[in-house]
């Protein structure tokens, strides 16, 4: 690797074309060009392979890898994370775009702060109004930002595409395992280990089509049979672990937030899947009346 790459980009995708070449295009926009791209595709069956190749044949700072079978969205996350030689890393996600400012001032901030672990910029979904920005950071005490981040979590995908520093994200033993909210108990961590900043300026814009969109997304990434009724239960483990050392009336405090977000997760699965079942219905009687 060129010793002036300070940051590896770790991009997991699969059947990614539609939105594929966009995202890359926002990579080699970016005003920090110290970087390099790592594309895991995982067993792609559309024209991904084809798009990684030629955007690789023309900006040698891309390698691309493709899996010979699909290893779960998870495995693969960690894959391109394994895979990263420089001091600061950032997941992309094949349906995101940046502002071309958007490396730059994270990795000024942080080169700025080492007191932080990582830091965003504002986010929002692709097709909302600039008024749907998000800019809640994780700073102060590491039981006030577990709290800020509870009190967000539904809108924390912002935090989880953050300019990390590599060596931090390694040390998480949560990295590529397949459970319900995995990605918060990768922020929850980060939370742990030092204040996460949100910059004022810049832009990370997510595509909607990712894997907890799908309207089956409560069963899919189910890890045990007790997440049928507490859908958080892995994570709220997780987050209990990782707040041991907090003082006895923080744990209290933190508890009785994970109770209320499985309860509200407990709720949301219910009426997903009887939402689910109505349209199947709908769909089965609609066959038969044109047959």
């Amino acid at each position: 690797m060129n010793s002036r790459v300070r940051i590896s980009i770790g991009m997991p995708v699969y059947n990614g074309e539609a939105s594929l070449a966009q995202a890359l295009n926002s990579i080699n926009s970016q005003s920090y060009t110290d970087y390099e791209v790592i594309i895991s595709d995982n067993a792609s069956t559309d024209n991904t392979a084809q798009i990684c190749q030629e955007m690789a044949s023309v900006n040698p700072r891309i390698k691309y890898f493709r899996q010979a079978n699909n290893i779960g969205p998870a495995a693969n996350f960690k894959f391109v994370l394994d895979r990263a030689s420089a001091e600061y890393f950032h997941w992309f996600a094949a349906d995101d775009t940046r502002s071309s400012n958007f490396l730059e001032s994270n990795i000024n901030f942080l080169d700025q702060n080492p007191d932080y672990v990582a830091s965003t910029c504002p986010n929002r979904f692709e097709g909302e109004p600039e008024a749907n920005n998000v800019t809640f950071a994780l700073v102060g005490t590491p039981s006030e930002r577990f709290a800020a981040f509870l009190d967000h979590c539904w809108q924390s995908n912002g935090v989880f595409y953050s300019v990390v520093r590599t060596a931090v994200l390694r040390q998480c033993d949560v990295v590529g395992q397949p459970f319900f909210a995995s990605d918060w108990a990768v922020d929850l961590f980060l939370a742990s280990r030092g204040n996460v900043n949100r910059t004022d300026e810049g832009l990370l814009l997510l595509g909607a089509s990712g894997a907890s969109s799908r309207p089956d997304a409560w069963r899919a990434f189910r890890s045990r049979p007790i997440e049928a009724v507490l859908p958080f239960f892995t994570f709220s483990a997780y987050a209990l672990k990782l707040a041991q050392p907090f003082p006895w009336a923080d744990r209290m405090s933190l508890l009785s937030r994970l109770v209320m977000l499985n309860y509200q997760g407990a709720y949301g699965q219910a009426f997903s899947a009887v939402y689910q079942r109505y349209q199947s219905r709908r769909l089965k009687k609609k066959n038969l009346s044109i047959d």
